[in-house]
């Protein structure tokens, strides 16, 4: 609404002024006098009227803005907290120790020299953040493929170890079955010798050709 329609039109100083000249004592007063009294009192409460709304519609925008100036300043202290808190986040992912810096990674030739060029793009080697991205990647799949390899080692090596166990136990029962045959070689071989008769010695040549003697008796022929 347009403030300047409500202004009164007119200054009443003029009118205040009429006035004052109607109630100059010793003046002689015609019939004309409460007539135009009476109108000037009438401008005077119009435009006492017009200026009573002029002000409380003014006081209504002056209530208005003061509510608008307070909630744009209501958020701008949002806003200012909202910045505070998000440059303390910030602060504190600065600061933040990520896991990734206490792993062990190639070193940057290493994996200039090793990465497949998806990972190397000069795009990707121009931002550091993407390139770090790309390193624990590429570190990962080639952990991830040292793995499976460590695993094929690992299944190979006890394949080779179980068949190792498996000559070592046939060996051993081997040796079990000769052990067994060669104490049971001796005990046939004592077995033997207790049942074998022990030969007659052979007499001594001196007793064979000894000649007999006269008071020796010969033995009668059959």
């Amino acid at each position: 609404m347009d403030l300047t329609a409500l202004q009164p039109s007119e200054d009443v100083e003029p009118i205040l002024e009429a006035l004052r000249q109607m109630a100059v004592p010793g003046k002689i007063l015609d019939e004309t006098i409460p007539i135009q009294a009476g109108a000037l009192f009438a401008r005077l409460k119009a435009i006492n009227r017009a200026s009573t709304a002029a002000a409380r519609l003014r006081k209504q925008h002056t209530a208005e803005a003061r509510h608008a100036i307070s909630q744009t300043h209501l958020g701008l202290q949002n806003l200012m907290y909202e910045r505070r808190h998000l440059e303390r986040e910030i602060e504190k992912c600065r600061q933040f120790a990520s896991a990734y810096q206490d792993i062990p990674i190639h070193p940057l030739d290493e994996f200039r020299e090793l990465a497949p060029d998806t990972y190397q793009t000069p795009e990707i080697l121009a931002d550091e953040h993407q390139l770090m991205l790309n390193r624990l990647e590429f570190e990962l799949s080639e952990r991830k493929r040292l793995e499976e390899e460590r695993k094929t080692l690992m299944a190979a090596r006890d394949k080779v170890l179980k068949e190792s166990k498996e000559y070592q136990n046939q060996i051993d029962a081997l040796a079990e079955r000769f052990d067994a045959l060669t104490k049971m070689t001796v005990e046939i071989q004592k077995t033997i010798h207790q049942l074998a008769p022990t030969p007659l010695s052979p007499p001594s040549p001196s007793s064979v050709s000894a000649p007999l003697s006269p008071s020796a008796t010969p033995m009668p022929e059959p």
